[in-house]
């Protein structure tokens, strides 16, 4: 009898034999992450058995810490994180973060990328994937946006490929080292579906939003659309939302939905007219996707670390209701001539205290634009 067990938890001893009545024990002590783990008990190639514990420990916050990402490219440097949890019944890695290369801004380098992490904060590529996970044949691939898709214990990865249109594709994976090869689920002009964020509700009930900027960066407003789907591949014509930041465009959106408070929420980076220079990253909520409410204030802005001293980025989050605590993973940049240097970083913050913040009147002062330090604007969209 073998043992194994999830994220940095243990099992001791880590093999055995049953005793005379057919039982095997062992000690499973849980990893440090809150949430759902898994152990399992494996005899020969065929005999599994499967164990699930929810994790309840109270974390302390965490202050905003630039994260380490060894990329194919070697430069660390990254944008557009999208996460998610996984169940107990996916037995490899508890979580991942899909992240692209960006060195310099870079497009050509600019291809999903997958990571583990059993702290939220170290993350590296999980055994036997070589990133990034999908090349493109012509232009370059972005925004990558994973979901797990309960029906076929799968995770499943979407991204946009961008030439001269836009392309929505789908990668899945039953282990999180192999996938299939990529269909496209969607596709319009260039610019028109911009940040694509999945969320599945249920066996029929899948959404995506994403961001219809028109023209690119050039453009002075952009709008949200959702669309809808009944298996996450097959989707309805867009539909445009109510969600408009004031003084701001919406850009690159996360949306997720949280149960414990039966709401969507929609984390997003805002541009200002004729450049994604975006110095803001500010938070909705909704209780049925289409209708938004947003709030005055960001949840971070630019030069609030050196690493993002210009930009604040497409960002990722978790919510956990056993603490009622939020973990971001940001995105942004800090130029220094030629380039923009592109980093990640992590934060753990309560949600009380995210939303204290948000609701507060916005300071003019912190919010102004990029453009104090004298850089140049950002016109081409990661």
């Amino acid at each position: 009898m073998e043992w194994s067990a999830s994220d940095d938890g243990s099992v001791v001893p880590p093999t055995g034999i049953t005793d005379g009545d057919g039982i095997a024990t062992a000690v499973w002590t849980l990893g440090s992450a809150n949430g759902e783990q898994r152990a399992s008990a494996a005899s020969g190639d065929s005999l599994r058995a499967v164990f699930a514990a929810t994790a309840n420990v109270v974390r302390p916050d965490v202050a905003l810490t630039p994260l380490t990402l060894t990329t194919p490219d070697g430069s660390g440097q990254t944008v557009h994180p999208d996460y998610v949890a996984m169940p107990a019944a996916w037995i490899s890695a508890g979580q991942y973060l899909a992240i692209t290369p960006y060195p310099g801004g870079n497009a050509n380098y600019e291809n999903p990328s997958l990571y583990t992490s059993s702290d939220d904060i170290a993350w590296a590529a999980p055994a036997g994937v070589h990133n990034p996970v999908v090349l493109p044949t012509r232009g370059y691939l972005s925004d990558p946006d994973v979901v797990y898709n309960p029906e076929h214990n799968e995770l499943w990865l979407y991204f946009r490929a961008v030439d001269d249109r836009n392309e929505i594709r789908l990668m899945r994976s039953t282990d999180g080292v192999h996938f299939t090869q990529p269909v496209t689920v969607a596709s319009g002009l260039n610019h028109v579906i911009v940040s694509p964020t999945v969320v599945r509700r249920g066996t029929n009930d899948w959404l995506m939003w994403s961001v219809n900027s028109n023209v690119g960066c050039t453009a002075s407003t952009t709008t949200v659309e959702l669309r809808r789907s009944t298996n996450g591949v097959d989707w309805s014509a867009p539909r445009t939302v109510s969600l408009s930041q004031p003084g701001y465009s919406v850009w690159h959106i996360e949306v997720q939905w949280v149960p414990s408070r039966q709401e969507y929420w929609a984390l997003y980076n805002g541009k200002t007219a004729g450049s994604c220079t975006t110095p803001a990253l500010f938070l909705a909520t909704s209780a049925d996707g289409e209708t938004w409410k947003t709030f005055p204030s960001p949840v971070l802005a630019h030069g609030v670390i050196r690493e993002f001293e210009d930009i604040v980025y497409r960002s990722t989050f978790a919510y956990d209701p056993s603490d009622d605590a939020i973990s971001f993973w940001y995105s942004g940049a800090r130029y220094e001539s030629p380039n923009y240097l592109w980093r990640s970083a992590y934060e753990r913050r309560a949600r009380t205290a995210v939303f204290d913040v948000i609701a507060q009147p916005p300071n003019k002062t912190l919010l102004a634009a990029a453009a104090q330090r004298n850089v140049p604007p950002l016109l081409e969209a990661p």
